[in-house]
């Protein structure tokens, strides 16, 4: 079949050739853009339920902890009471307590936890002791037999004395002697282990309505359900015969790619996306690590996907309606320049390829000709000028070069062979000759005009002979220390870059002294690049002198009010030389440094 289309493709014409290519070709992008489109249009949709959810579980997540630090902090507050416990201890183990004794600790001693009745939705506030002779007070003071059906029962004798939280706690328990002992179904009990004497202990409970916690725990929605999961893997609150009916920790589990939400530990809220029956849901979790009980919200965003259903359809409507029309207007454009077009595209493309010596041919239609000798005649200006910019670039650079390196003050040469002079007559000719030979090394130095660079060895060599014959001006001595890396030594660098430096720190950061100094100079490589730093102790300058230099550096402008070779001077030559990326970098804190960093390539 490939073949058969392959034969039938070769029998059409250019035209239809192209026409076939075009419809082919857009049909990759407009299943590109259906695909982005979709893409978008689905973030945006998640985005918005996702935040929906998010504020709401936070929310509810906020409410059901304050609630329970409400609790809490109360249950603790009414046992940190210590004549409170003395008198529970002394009425509930007395049987001779008569009845006005018993109607005063009940009205005065027990009303204590009343008070926490106030709070909001809580149903009673009780305490179970075990103790076989124990005197009851209804809804406040219990046998601990009659807690055998809640849930903590069991638990009791490992409960922490930091409380623990029992949800749906008191389902199905019997009223027995006192009717109101059973509060009613849906409720939590905070239970805390209380140790009044060695020989009495009981347990204090504090119960209130699950909608308490979490208001909307038993509200029935269509499309979302909250609800709760405990410490012991039960799931409270999903509406019987609702859509959420029948939810399993399996599932849960399963939907937040953990083995058992048992000791899964999350940061925070975390969304989850999966199906339930068939049906696209997202699930907000939070865990309180404290009770070890999770908030859990599950919410159907089969709207939202049929929402985004019908946006993408629009979106594929309206890109096949331009496809269409793309095709029909570029049909007709290549019916009628598809000859001449190919010829002009042709030359251009011998033209990409590097022959600016290409002429496009007389063609057939006009305009495509008036533009095709338009090009040609460019095409020759383009020729004319990058042959006139590039000899322009090659005088200029070299012009810069030989003009910069020839801007050696000489002023200074002549200042030293008069101080040779004076130093022979006054001192005899041992220091002369010394004097003499620095001198001629820097005469030979400057001679050397074969090449724009030399080694760093042979800059230092320079630099040296300088400062020992301006030693000889001085009052004072200035010694080089030097700290050169050996991959450094041989490395090229252009000529006359050390001594201008050392000449600046003299001039500007070291005029004032009266006694010794050095110069620190360090050379090391750095990746590709190659970094020599000249260090004076000096008078330094300030940040805003320093800043003015940094730009007359960049910028361009004298850096230095006394004649001769400056730093911009010297960050020219080496970005004319190697690039943009390398020059001259300045340091200084004022009264104490200045440092000028040379950076060029190792390589060149």
């Amino acid at each position: 079949m490939l073949r058969r289309w392959k034969r039938k493709y070769a029998g059409q014409t250019l035209h239809q050739k192209v026409r076939l290519s075009i419809l082919l070709f857009s049909l990759l992008p407009l299943g590109l853009i259906a695909g982005v489109s979709f893409y978008m249009v689905y973030q945006e949709q998640m985005r918005g339920i996702q935040k929906e959810v998010q504020e709401d579980l936070q929310r509810q997540f906020s409410d059901m902890r304050y609630e329970m630090d409400t609790i809490q902090m109360m249950a603790n507050t009414i046992w940190a009471d210590t004549t409170f416990i003395t008198e529970i201890g002394q009425a509930a183990i007395n049987d001779s307590l008569g009845e006005y004794n018993r109607f005063l600790f009940q009205r005065r001693t027990l009303s204590t936890l009343r008070i926490v009745t106030n709070i909001n939705q809580v149903q009673c506030a009780r305490l179970h002791l075990d103790y076989p002779g124990l005197s009851e007070y209804a809804s406040y003071l219990y046998h601990m037999d009659r807690a055998k059906s809640s849930l903590w029962y069991e638990d009791r004798a490992q409960l922490s004395y930091q409380g623990e939280w029992y949800l749906n706690a008191l389902d199905g328990q019997p009223g027995g002697v006192y009717d109101n002992y059973f509060v009613g179904k849906n409720m939590a009990s905070y239970v805390i282990p209380v140790k009044i004497s060695n020989d009495l202990t009981g347990i204090f409970e504090i119960v209130l309505s699950m909608n308490a916690l979490v208001p909307d725990l038993y509200v029935y929605e269509d499309t979302r359900d909250t609800f709760l999961v405990d410490a012991g893997g039960r799931i409270l609150g999903t509406e019987e015969n609702g859509m959420f009916d029948g939810l399993t920790v399996e599932y849960l589990s399963s939907l937040m790619g953990v083995e058992s939400i048992d000791g899964c530990r999350l940061q925070g809220e975390q969304i989850y996306r999966g199906y339930w029956r068939h049906e696209p849901v997202i699930l907000s979790v939070m865990k309180d690590e404290e009770s070890g009980v999770w908030l859990m919200q599950i919410v159907t965003v089969r709207e939202q996907y049929r929402t985004m259903l019908a946006e993408i359809l629009l979106i594929l409507l309206l890109e096949v309606l331009m496809t269409v029309l793309l095709y029909t207007a570029i049909n007709r454009i290549v019916e009628h320049l598809l000859h001449d077009f190919h010829v002009f595209s042709a030359c251009m493309g011998e033209v990409a390829d590097g022959n600016l010596d290409v002429e496009i041919p007389q063609l057939e239609q006009m305009e495509i000709n008036a533009v095709a000798m338009e090009y040609n005649r460019m095409l020759g200006r383009v020729k004319e000028l990058m042959e006139n910019a590039i000899h322009r670039e090659v005088m200029v650079k070299e012009a810069q070069l030989k003009s910069l390196e020839k801007q050696i003050d000489s002023h200074f040469l002549y200042n030293v062979l008069d101080s040779i002079k004076m130093m022979a007559e006054v001192k005899g000719i041992y220091q002369v000759a010394d004097a003499l030979l620095a001198l001629g090394r820097m005469f030979r130095y400057n001679l050397q005009i074969e090449s724009h660079s030399i080694t760093l060895q042979e800059e230092i060599a320079y630099l040296e002979s300088y400062l020992s014959l301006h030693n000889i001006r001085s009052d004072y001595r200035i010694y080089l220390s030097e700290n050169i890396a050996e991959a450094v030594k041989e490395l090229k660098v252009p000529k006359v870059v050390l001594q201008p430096i050392a000449e600046n720190s003299i001039t500007h950061g070291l005029d004032e002294l009266t006694e010794d100094t050095a110069i620190y100079l360090k050379a090391y490589v750095d990746g590709n690049r190659a970094c020599i730093e000249l260090t004076d102790m000096g008078k330094g300058m300030s940040a805003q002198t320093l800043e003015k230099v940094r730009q007359n550096i960049a910028e361009g402008g004298d850096c230095r009010p006394v004649k001769g070779i400056g730093l911009r001077n010297i960050h020219e030559r080496i970005q004319l030389m190697y690039g943009e990326q390398y020059g001259v970098s300045v340091y200084a804190k004022e009264g104490c440094y200045t440092k000028v960093v040379l950076v060029i390539p190792v390589e060149v």
